[in-house]
């Protein structure tokens, strides 16, 4: 007997997501101008496409046109999100086969801050306006809303525990 996780099915469907959904038939085409994000001044598009090895990180100027690579890395980058001041960009990284967490990158640098390190899968983040960042996570077993700052501190749990279907 085969048991699909809420877990698993979320990560299958980022994976297909992130290869061009090839499983639907014909050939693999990889995505362009992915998960778009506009900055607050909204002056630049931050987006994911692939590289060389994997899906990155871009920002396009949208009065010139020009684009930039902001960040590659061995592994996909997905979800990005501003920061209310514009200078950083929150993502999801994975790190191994099932460990997403969230990462910032300074724009201007490239400088990378690794933002949650726990074994559970931390999705989705959403840069707040006031500062932190909200996203998902299957911490205990049971997915809920969390937000922490930017730093990697104050972890605050917004969601309750619905109880098991029985």
């Amino acid at each position: 007997m085969v048991r699909i996780t809420f877990k698993g099915l979320i990560l299958a469907v980022l994976g297909l997501i992130v290869t061009g959904c090839s499983f639907f038939g014909g050939e693999e085409q990889p995505v362009d101008f992915w998960q778009p994000a506009l900055s607050p001044d909204g002056t630049t598009l931050a987006y994911i496409a692939k590289g060389e090895k994997s899906y990155n990180l871009f920002a396009l100027d949208l009065a010139t046109g020009q684009e930039r690579l902001v960040l590659a890395l061995e592994r996909d980058i997905v979800y990005p999100s501003w920061s209310p001041d514009g200078e950083r960009i929150a993502f999801m990284y994975v790190q191994d086969e099932n460990n997403w967490d969230i990462f910032t990158v300074e724009v201007a640098t490239g400088t990378v801050f690794r933002v949650t390190a726990d074994a559970a899968t931390d999705a989705n983040p959403v840069w707040t306006a006031v500062g932190p960042i909200l996203f998902n996570s299957d911490r205990g077993g049971q997915w809920g809303a969390y937000t922490i700052n930017p730093d990697g501190t104050g972890l605050r749990k917004l969601s309750f525990d619905r109880p098991a279907e029985g």
